[in-house]
């Protein structure tokens, strides 16, 4: 039992930060395992350096070049879509905690600025500055790994001038800001579910809405998201479940607003996707997961 509770933990670990304030780590792979479609609490800030990879981002598709800089805001689900293996697969990819930003607004509010505008997830560096973005990304990577001295405080600078040059983008419209592309009616879809959470979303339900086929609804999904449409629902409706039990409401009571048919339907949906109980879940969430500072 104690060797399972150690493999979950591990895998929460995987998908919730650790440190307080960042987290990151450069990987290169000539494979990969497929990726389903996933969200964080936190910021990711992906750095791309080579391959051939498609990424998933809200509705949104992004191909990726060489400098490219994605900045996923947190429970926006998004994921990698390989198209091959013939360059290997590099990226450094930096988790930022919510409340980290939320001191850097406090020290500049004009870094908040791309909180109130349409997500813009793409920032496209032009090749000048590919040189001086890598370096600070692989001195950062270096210095968090080896515990150097000052290393959180060089994280957080990296980190600001990150954010500088992303709003700079935003506000004086330079273009490096990108939007995907985007199918109308998966962006449809989305909102639909999304939006209606606690009602019918049968593939039959769905598909009327849109004046469409069944068939249809799912091949957009498992081609557009990589992941099944049913699959997509109930990790939407576990998402704003895990929200509400976190926000204080109790677990017997969370199942009717998020869609499912009953408590047990709920509960056993969220230990299949989670691993432990709801209440297991928070337990992790607020004692090991988020320590307090001593």
């Amino acid at each position: 039992m104690k060797q399972a509770d150690d493999k979950r933990l591990s895998w929460l670990h995987k998908h919730y930060m650790v440190e307080k304030d960042f987290e990151i780590e450069h990987a290169i792979d000539a494979t990969y395992h497929e990726v389903e479609p996933h969200y964080h609490e936190f910021y990711e800030l992906l750095f791309f350096v080579s391959g051939n990879v498609d990424y998933i981002v809200a509705d949104e598709r992004f191909h990726l070049r060489r400098g490219d800089l994605l900045i996923i805001p947190p429970n926006v689900f998004h994921g990698p879509i390989f198209l091959n293996f013939e360059v290997k697969y590099e990226r450094f990819v930096l988790w930022m905690a919510a409340r980290t930003l939320d001191r850097l607004i406090f020290l500049d509010p004009d870094i908040g600025y791309f909180l109130g505008k349409k997500p813009m997830y793409l920032y496209r560096s032009q090749a000048a500055m590919w040189s001086s973005l890598n370096a600070s990304f692989l001195t950062l990577y270096n210095s968090y790994i080896r515990q150097e001295p000052c290393y959180r405080s060089e994280g957080l600078a990296v980190i600001m001038q990150l954010m500088i040059q992303y709003n700079r983008a935003l506000i004086v419209r330079s273009g490096a800001a990108q939007e995907g592309s985007r199918s109308t009616l998966l962006s449809g879809l989305v909102r639909y579910v999304q939006d209606n959470l606690a009602g019918d979303l049968s593939l039959a339900a769905v598909a009327a809405v849109f004046y469409t086929s069944k068939s249809h609804v799912s091949h957009v999904f498992k081609q557009e998201m990589r992941v099944p449409y049913y699959q997509y629902v109930i990790q939407l409706r576990l998402f704003a479940g895990k929200n509400q039990i976190l926000a204080g409401t109790p677990v017997h009571k969370v199942w009717e607003s998020c869609g499912f048919s009953d408590h047990a339907a709920f509960y056993r949906a969220f230990r299949k996707w989670y691993g432990i109980s709801p209440s297991q879940f928070k337990r992790v969430h607020f004692e090991q997961l988020r320590p307090t500072e001593g």
